[in-house]
């Protein structure tokens, strides 16, 4: 205890995610520790491997450097890089207790390092300086899939200069998206492609919406990045981002959509019946939910999020000194949400940015401020039918997911190509790189728009390899 009161490391947090009803009655608590099927566990093995058990502490300390720093920094290292991190540990040695512990602060120097840190730019590789090295090569194709560090077979492959070989290449590809770790580059994607931070950040209005709750925000949440991962697995089409039968979902998110018989708290793939009005990311609770107030759907943010998330076309910013609506107008005041919209659209500064944002937004009228599905506002019907400005028709969100089948295929899969490959970069793309982004979009239109062969087309293609 620390001040009289407990340590929060003896805390035991008990969360009935159920909805079954009832209450949590514990008849014992038996803790037993440590929890390791071996001791010690693997993570201090895979450090202090058994062959840097020397009785002479420089040698084990160098056998544990060199196989560590050259995993950290992702790259050969230098002789002269050994002796500073040896020089380091000795120093350090008589400082600390034991050979474990002046260690770990010789390896926290390696991990503080920018060669750890960043993705350090080398010498050029080849004559012309352009293009990757294995090694490097291997680090951008293990942070794009897995968000982490190359393992040993893609480190063996880059030393033995076989990596950039295409049949290697593709075949790596194919391992790595198979792994468990893949599920990371689904996790880390979708919060960058979706902007799911903007989810963390609501607050709803409790009094309006008492069912919401936090079990509920984290399902949301975890909707979008499920979703993608299970496409991602089976090489669904990219198109199904649009609309689809089916959803991932756990006990409490179903409840939500009104779906039956799904129990527990693990995410799962469920289907979607006859008549559904649900189906791909555009009616997904939490993307709907992070665009609104809070209270109240707001058109013009889930516009703007479309736009710029899914087809790559952000809106122009807004001039200076755009009117606001008057809501203290009574005139204003009487008006729906869609014709308070209309209004503020006919003022000549705000025509040319809503009449490209305002339709797109009106077509999820039918979704309140937490994704649920209504068909009313305030005692009066939906109106969730726009017009865009060539006057095509989107009869709501059913009408915007045919339109956007029928019209915009193209400009959605090469702007799902767009994110991937900036994602798998690590930098915004230039004018430079509109061929090879668009040479991958006609790769992966032409071999059925399979999530798995768009990302595999990013990572086996020229601009991948290319400093």
């Amino acid at each position: 205890k620390l001040g009289g009161l407990p340590n929060p490391s003896e805390y035991l947090k008990l969360r009935n995610a159920t909805l079954s009803g009832g209450d949590i009655h514990i008849d014992h608590i038996e803790v037993v520790a440590p929890v390791y099927d071996v001791w010690p566990p693997d993570s201090h093995t895979r450090i202090f491997s058994a062959n840097s058990n020397h009785d002479n502490e420089a040698d084990a300390a160098r056998d544990v450097l060199r196989t560590f720093l050259s995993r950290a920094w992702r790259r050969d290292v230098s002789e002269e890089e050994y002796k500073q991190k040896e020089t380091l540990f000795r120093r350090l040695r008589g400082q600390c207790d034991s050979f474990e512990e002046a260690m770990l602060e010789t390896l926290a120097s390696v991990l503080a390092s920018p060669n750890f840190l960043y993705v350090v730019a080398a010498g050029a590789s080849d004559e012309e300086g352009l293009r990757l090295s294995d090694q490097e090569l291997a680090t951008r194709l293990s942070l794009f899939l897995w968000c982490s560090t190359p393992d040993s077979e893609l480190r063996g492959l880059a030393k033995k200069g076989q990596l950039k070989r295409a049949d290697v290449l593709g075949a790596q590809v194919e391992r790595m998206l198979r792994d468990p770790k893949a599920h990371r580059l689904s996790q880390q994607f979708v919060r960058h492609w979706l902007g799911l931070e903007l989810l963390d950040f609501l607050h709803v209005d409790r009094k309006a919406y008492p069912h919401f709750d936090a079990t509920l925000k984290d399902a949301m949440g975890e909707e979008p990045i499920a979703f993608f991962h299970e496409l991602l697995q089976h090489d669904h089409s990219t198109l199904e981002f649009l609309h689809c039968s089916f959803t991932m979902a756990n006990e409490r998110l179903a409840k939500h959509y009104g779906l039956k018989n799904v129990t527990g708290n693990h995410f799962r793939r469920v289907e979607f019946g006859p008549g559904h009005r649900r189906g791909g990311l555009l009616t997904q609770a939490g993307l709907l939910a992070m665009n609104s107030d809070g209270l109240h759907s707001h058109p013009l943010k889930r516009g703007v999020w479309l736009l710029e998330r899914l087809l790559n076309d952000p809106p122009p910013p807004p001039p200076p000194a755009v009117p606001e609506i008057d809501l203290t107008d009574p005139e204003i005041a009487k008006m729906t949400l869609k014709q308070r919209i209309e209004d503020h659209r006919n003022h000549p500064a705000c025509m040319s940015c809503h009449a490209k944002i305002d339709p797109w937004g009106i077509a999820f009228e039918g979704f309140d401020a937490v994704g649920s599905w209504r068909t009313k506002v305030q005692g009066r019907p939906v109106d969730s039918v726009s017009f865009l400005f060539n006057k095509q028709k989107l009869d709501g969100v059913q009408g915007l997911k045919r339109f956007l089948l029928k019209n915009r295929q193209d400009q959605f899969v090469r702007a799902l190509v767009y994110k991937l490959t900036t994602f798998a970069l690590g930098r915004p793309l230039t004018f430079g790189d509109r061929a090879a982004i668009d040479e991958i979009t006609a790769k992966t239109r032409t071999r059925g728009d399979g999530l798995a062969t768009m990302i595999t087309s990013i990572a086996t293609s020229e601009l991948f390899q290319l400093k």
